[in-house]
């Protein structure tokens, strides 16, 4: 299949080099955005407020993501088709997931692109970096300097964008063309009205309400990096994409480079739906 061997690889070269750099991305512009507020008590506000929002907008996903699914279950009743079964993997208790995201080593977290361990390096650096006081300039001055370098590294890999997401978008096409009106159609069909619904009202009446911003004006400066999330299926990927974004919509940088990578790991609303 000439979309799957050849064009396919083309849209894997794009997403790798999205990964390459977004720890470099996460690990910086959270460092560069604690040290630009410098004062901890403002971090820790901007950092409550910002986490109790992602709460927020996980329980209207989940909300609408159970009223979705039952009100379609009720509609089109599933027909079970085989016997195969499902066993549900055991949970992680809470503890285990606290003590999974502090690190017990400097390099496995951006080896590994633990986003959870890398945010967390970035604000015990941060903070300290603040902390020391006077000392801090020419560390404060390095790092602002490779924010910049890695931003430029982003700006240089977006301007593949238009091609990396249509070599990502068209095997998936060339493949799934005639499935998708197939068995998960009814499933595909409840989660992506799910999508659309959280999007329209949720979305677009937070950001009337605490970003005094036109919902059309959010959603058209929005569309690349919503259109790179529906081709990647990456949160984290398309996070370097994200803050040019809202960027460019008026958000500024620190708080951008802040609450950014926190939402990427810690705010899936669209896993939440689903």
């Amino acid at each position: 299949d000439f979309a799957e061997s050849y064009i396919k690889p083309f849209g894997k070269i794009f997403l790798n080099l999205i990964k390459f750099i977004v720890v470099p991305i996460v690990l910086f512009s959270i460092m560069c955005g604690i040290i630009s507020m410098s004062d901890i008590k403002k971090v820790g506000s901007i950092g409550l407020k910002t986490v109790v929002f992602y709460l927020c907008t996980t329980a209207f996903a989940v909300t609408i993501g159970l009223v979705g699914g039952n009100l379609f279950r009720g509609l089109f009743p599933v027909v079970a088709t085989t016997d195969l079964s499902y066993e549900a993997a055991e949970a992680t208790s809470f503890m285990d997931t606290l003590v999974n995201i502090f690190p017990s080593n400097f390099i496995s977290p951006m080896a590994e692109a633990n986003m959870l361990q890398v945010i967390v390096m970035a604000l015990i650096l941060g903070f300290a970096i603040i902390l020391v006081g006077e000392k801090n300039v020419r560390v404060v001055n390095a790092f602002n300097d490779l924010n910049e370098i890695f931003m430029k590294c982003m700006e240089m890999i977006l301007k593949l964008s238009p091609i990396g997401v249509f070599c990502l978008l068209c095997p998936v096409i060339a493949a799934n063309g005639p499935a998708i009106i197939g068995s998960l159609a009814m499933v595909l069909l409840a989660a992506y009205i799910c999508y659309v619904v959280h999007a329209v009202v949720v979305y677009s009446l937070t950001v009337r309400t605490l970003g005094g911003l036109s919902p059309l004006k959010f959603f058209k400066g929005m569309l690349p990096a919503i259109m790179f999330a529906f081709s990647s299926a990456s949160s984290v990927g398309t996070l370097p994409i994200n803050m040019e974004c809202t960027e460019k919509l008026g958000t500024s940088r620190e708080i951008a480079s802040f609450i950014l990578p926190l939402g990427a790991t810690i705010n899936m609303d669209g896993t939440a739906i689903y």
